[in-house]
């Protein structure tokens, strides 16, 4: 089967009024999908679509609906960055910390290196495989050269998550004895496999806000580890949604001034673009505010 033909901006202006977007002003619109791919932007039309197998609309829904929750889309990403940031910093710190004072006990104090103190030795080797490839990254850089000339490569762990993506972290957790991911988890005030899921899942969410992913209108593997009472107090929450996803980023954030800041940030994004967005498209219960 062929793929589909390339078309020009103006031509991609004219497939989307044949699809039923409602567009004013040609050259304008010719100036977002000059700057904004057609693929990336017509998937914030999927909620208005007349079914799952047309491109078609249902109803009349102009450009700039479709461009104000593209915006939406965007500075979402940017204000999750933000805390995703401070939850990835906290996290590399706990583990690389709690792990390095069980762990390097006895010169040459390498012992994060010995796949026998990990319980998935395959898991780890595939760590280090990707760490080697992460550090290449990083080549040109004053610690990767001190360490090469100073120490044959090798690093301390707390040098080592630096470098590591919050994705190449939570396996590395992953990789780790019951005992050691115990440890970590009572830093977390959870269980080790509560932990586990949530770096799972930030690290999933961290990678969908830096590729500039769409958030809204879509489900989230692996469904989020939410606790019993949780569900048990809010049976409407999806652990599939991006909902249930900012919950456990709250819920991860290291001081209860992040928390506040979060949710005050979120809130007035929302009241932003009140007139556009659907929260239930994100998994938002209509008791939302209460819970989070």
């Amino acid at each position: 089967m062929d793929l589909k033909q390339p078309l020009s901006f103006s031509e991609q202006v004219k497939k989307l009024k044949e699809h039923h977007v409602i567009i004013d002003d040609d050259v304008t619109a010719e100036e977002v999908l000059r700057r904004v791919n057609y693929y990336k932007l017509t998937g914030y039309t999927l909620q208005f679509r007349q079914s799952s197998d047309t491109s078609d609309l249902a109803g009349e829904h102009n450009f700039e609906e479709i461009c104000q929750l593209y915006l939406f889309d965007q500075e979402l990403r940017s204000l999750l960055r933000k805390y995703l940031e401070i939850v990835e910093i906290y996290s590399k710190t706990q583990i690389a910390n709690a792990f390095a004072l069980e762990k390097r006990t006895t010169p040459p104090y390498d012992q994060h290196y010995d796949e026998r103190n990990y319980y998935n030795k395959d898991g780890f080797r595939h760590i280090m495989v990707n760490f080697k490839r992460e550090q290449g990254y990083y080549s040109d850089s004053l610690i990767v050269k001190h360490h090469v000339e100073s120490y044959g490569g090798k690093m301390p762990l707390w040098v080592m998550v630096e470098l590591m993506s919050f994705s190449s972290v939570s396996k590395l957790y992953n990789a780790m004895y019951h005992t050691s991911k115990q440890i970590i988890a009572k830093r977390f005030s959870i269980g080790e496999k509560t932990l586990a899921n949530h770096l799972h899942c930030l690290s999933v969410l961290r990678n969908k806000c830096s590729h500039a992913a769409r958030l809204m209108n879509i489900n989230y593997y692996p469904p989020a580890k939410l606790s019993s009472k949780f569900l048990r107090d809010n049976p409407s929450v999806n652990n599939a949604s991006l909902f249930a996803y900012l919950c456990v980023l709250k819920w991860r954030l290291p001081t209860n001034g992040d928390k506040i800041a979060l949710r005050k940030e979120l809130f007035d994004l929302f009241d932003k673009y009140l007139g556009f967005i659907d929260l239930s498209l994100m998994g938002f219960p209509l008791n939302y505010k209460n819970i989070f």
